[in-house]
């Protein structure tokens, strides 16, 4: 009978701490790691996305890092499909691969598999662009409130890409995004072992302010200066990049963005906890207890393996 493969799924809010901890169990597991950071994927975006140095990777191969280019378009059922060819190559080496990311979406489809929509006219498509385009975030944020209250509780309210997807499915179907949701998992040819992160409340925000500032010490205003002319693409739809765009544009003071970017992240973190709350399977660590994680791990294999 062929090994049981296990994937070890390593999330957390942003500025948590994922990638050294994750990096620290592949290093354990002598296996390599995926990304599932839906930003840390295109590769013009290095600072404000945090991506981890070759010194965070300590040698460990890392995939779905800068893989990608802002102009090419790529969204979460790209991503599923490259990850499963991904992991069923690595899964000839290895029993045991780690994913790391803050993204639950993509995490989620990685590990259960994406929702089935029905097929949007492009007349609804058009409607909802031409909305974001002449009223901005704002405006889709209110008209995805009001068309599916329960799926917006849970978005990511700054990401104009879910918001738009949501949206077009309101509006083409006359029912919630939230009620084509998926109740069943497709099988997949691995068993995931959740780990989140954990830290109190105040200490998780101010390591998001230290956070920001590094990445402003580090050259992020130079960055979002290059990427400016390109603000429009999705992918730059995100914290960080926004607020500095709007200081470009005049409509923001320097400080004023800093606050408005480290406002933001704390926001987004607040709702990738809730977002994780609901599921209900994840095994909560504080960074400082790896040997703990690397035991409930081992047990969680020992146990499923003495099952076959």
């Amino acid at each position: 009978m062929a090994a049981r493969k296990y994937l070890i799924v390593v999330s957390g809010a942003t500025a948590s701490g994922k990638t050294s901890f994750a990096v620290q169990l592949a290093q354990h597991f002598r296996t390599e790691m995926l990304s599932c950071d839906s930003r840390q994927f295109f590769r013009e975006m290095h600072i404000g996305t945090a991506k981890p140095t070759a010194e965070e990777m300590q040698d460990i191969p890392h995939h779905f890092i800068g893989h990608r280019s802002i102009f090419e378009p790529y969204n979460v059922a790209d991503f599923e499909q490259e990850a499963l060819e991904l992991l069923a190559d690595l899964y000839q080496r290895y029993d045991t691969v780690v994913a790391a990311g803050g993204s639950g979406l993509y995490l989620k489809a990685l590990c259960e598999g994406l929702d089935e929509f029905p097929e949007i006219p492009e007349s609804i498509r058009q409607s909802v662009r031409q909305l974001y385009e002449n009223e901005g975030l704002i405006a889709l944020q209110r008209a995805l409130a009001a068309a599916d209250p329960v799926y917006y509780a849970s978005v990511d309210r700054h990401n104009p890409h879910r918001l738009i997807r949501a949206l077009e499915v309101c509006w083409a179907t006359e029912r919630p995004f939230s009620a084509f949701r998926k109740n069943h998992t497709p099988p997949r040819p691995f068993t995931p072992i959740y780990i989140q992160l954990d830290w109190p409340r105040t200490e998780l925000y101010e390591r998001i302010n230290q956070r920001v500032e590094a990445m402003l010490a580090q050259g992020l205003l130079d960055e979002a200066q290059m990427l400016y002319p390109h603000r429009n693409l999705i992918p730059l739809q995100t914290v960080g990049y926004q607020e500095l765009f709007d200081y470009f544009d005049g409509q923001l003071t320097l400080e004023e963005a800093v606050l408005k970017i480290k406002q933001h992240s704390r926001n987004y973190a607040k709702r990738q906890l809730t977002w994780w709350r609901r599921d209900g399977y994840w095994q909560l660590f504080h960074p400082s207890q790896l040997a703990e994680a690397i035991e409930y791990i081992e047990q969680r294999i020992a146990r499923e393996n003495s099952n076959d």
